[in-house]
This record gives structure tokens, sequence and C-alpha cells, in this order.
């Protein structure tokens, strides 16, 4: 790994800061907070500037339903009544997210914390719980299918399922990969990867994860409320340090609806890429390109 190079600092109102002649930045200003406490303690504050304040924030896609409509995504979509999950067109803001995991409750599951499912956000405890996701969304626990342990399946089932073809399995590579994934399962993949289970490697994917997507494609629905909670709990109190901050959206969403304040300054940031045919298309596109690319490259290697 090559060693960072420090930032050149200027006084304030003096312009960029710069690493390297290559790549140039702007200088962030603090955000005017109209005095709204931040933080609940020093330490919080000093973990946030080191830790939270330079994390990349990113955000659930929404989908347009009316290009899938006889697709595998909008049969997911409507068994699992996840509509408010795909229609993400609701604002989301950065800084709000990243003090709400700054502050995360690390007891927020602890039965008997005085503080359970709740969390600070800028001078206020608000609830965050599966219920209160469930509620966000608009969803129910009814038919909910436990996803099942990797020993409680047949593996090279679900890989031919997942690819659909006979020899899938054993597989030839050391992960699933989402460039051998049915045409259906890869748009079923990237909605999965950005609104359910995010992660920033969509390329190949590990067995549990597998699973998930094989789950769901049978239409069998998950408890989405406590996976999600589950997920942004192990988020906010993990060491790593280099984990991306997801479900943006979300979060802003039900910091807001609980009336938490936005600063006199601060702004929302862009809207996600939309999940339409044609992102689809372009992500088809750059699949066959690699995989050309890919065959090109073995061939070269045989020759040799």
């Amino acid at each position: 790994m090559p060693p960072k190079r420090k930032a050149i600092t200027h006084e304030k109102g003096k312009g960029p800061v710069s690493g390297s002649s290559s790549r140039t930045r702007h200088v962030t200003e603090p955000p005017d907070d109209g005095g709204i406490p931040r933080f609940r303690t020093d330490e919080i504050e000093e973990c946030y500037t080191k830790t939270w304040a330079s994390k990349v924030c990113h955000k659930e896609r929404h989908v347009a339903r009316e290009d899938f409509s006889h697709h595998l995504l909008e049969r997911v979509i409507q068994h699992c009544g996840w509509h408010k999950v795909a229609d993400a067109s609701h604002a989301a803001y950065p800084t709000l997210v990243r003090e709400f995991f700054a502050n995360f409750n690390p007891d927020i599951d602890v039965p008997e914390s005085s503080h359970r499912y709740k969390t600070w956000v800028r001078c206020q405890w608000i609830h965050f719980s599966p219920t209160m996701i469930d509620k966000y969304y608009e969803l129910t626990r009814t038919e909910v299918v436990p996803l099942p342990a990797p020993h409680e399946l047949d593996l090279a089932l679900v890989a031919r399922f997942l690819y659909g073809r006979d020899d899938a399995w054993p597989l030839a590579t050391p992960r699933f990969m989402h460039d051998q994934l049915t045409r259906e399962l890869r748009v079923l993949h990237i909605f999965v990867s950005s609104n359910i289970n995010p992660t920033r490697q969509r390329t190949r994917f590990t067995e549990h994860w597998a699973i998930l997507l094989h789950h769901l494609a049978r239409l069998r629905k998950i408890d989405l409320g406590a996976h999600i909670f589950e997920f942004v709990r192990e988020l906010a109190t993990a060491v790593d340090s280099q984990r991306t901050i997801h479900f943006s959206y979300l979060i802003s969403g039900l910091c807001l609806a609980q009336g938490v304040s936005l600063f006199p300054t601060e702004e929302a940031d862009p809207p996600a890429a939309l999940l339409n045919a044609r992102s689809v298309e372009n992500s088809e596109t750059k699949i066959a390109a690699r995989r050309g690319w890919q065959s090109k490259r073995c061939t070269g290697h045989a020759r040799r």
C-alpha cells in the first residue's frame, strides 16, 4: 500500500487544499449549527473528526418500477411489500447521517439500558429499532421466512439457480461472481446491494450473500426491519474505520420524522443514480466488455 500523502493546508478562505498536483479538493467549512449541540461528549466529537467526518455516505437507489413491470425485481418488491424501499426519493443529509453514526448508542439493544432502542442525535434521543424501520417503510412481518444457514442448503443447487446452468458448481472462482448471474438476477443483485444489504464490492460475493439472493428470488420474505437494524448497529459500532456509510436516505428520513433539526446551512446530497432500464443496459455493456477483455487475456496467456 502506498504511503498516505499529507494535505497541504491553507488559511481559512484562501482556496483549495491539495494533496497532489493531479487532484484538488476544496476546504470544507464547519456547518453553521445554529447553537444545536452536535455531540454528546468531547470524546465523540474527536472520534467524529478522526473517523466519521470523511466517510462517504452511499445512498439507496430509487427504482423506475415501470421499466421492470414484468421482471423478477418487481415480483420481489410486490411480494415483500418493499414499495417504499424502492422509492428512495426523499432527501439525504450527509452531515446529519455522519453525526448519527458518531453518536450511536452502543447499548441500544441492551435490555436493561435506560435508552434501549434509542440513540442520540442533535440534542435529543430518537427511536431507532426494527419496529421503527418497519413503520417508516410501511412493512409487515407476516409470512417472513428466516434466512437459512449455509449448512442448511445445498450450495450446488443455489449456484445452479443463480447462474442458470448445470455446470455452475463447483465455482470456478473463490467467490460467486455478479457477471455470471442470469440477467434478471443481476438486476435484483444491483437493487439488493444498494437498498437491502449495501456493499461497495458488487462484482463478487460470499456464500451468505448468494443465499440471500437465492432466498429473495424464490419469493421468500425476510424480516427487513431487523436486518437493517443489525446492519446499521454493526456498522456504527465496528472497529473498522474504512467502512462506508450506508442507508443515508433511511437515516435522514427517520431523524427528520422525529423532529431532529437541520443546520441553517445544511443541504441535501444530490440524488443517487436511478435504477432503470438504461442503467441496467449500461451495466450489461460494461459486463460484456469485461468478458471480452478477459477472454482475450486468457487467449494470450494460452498462446504463450
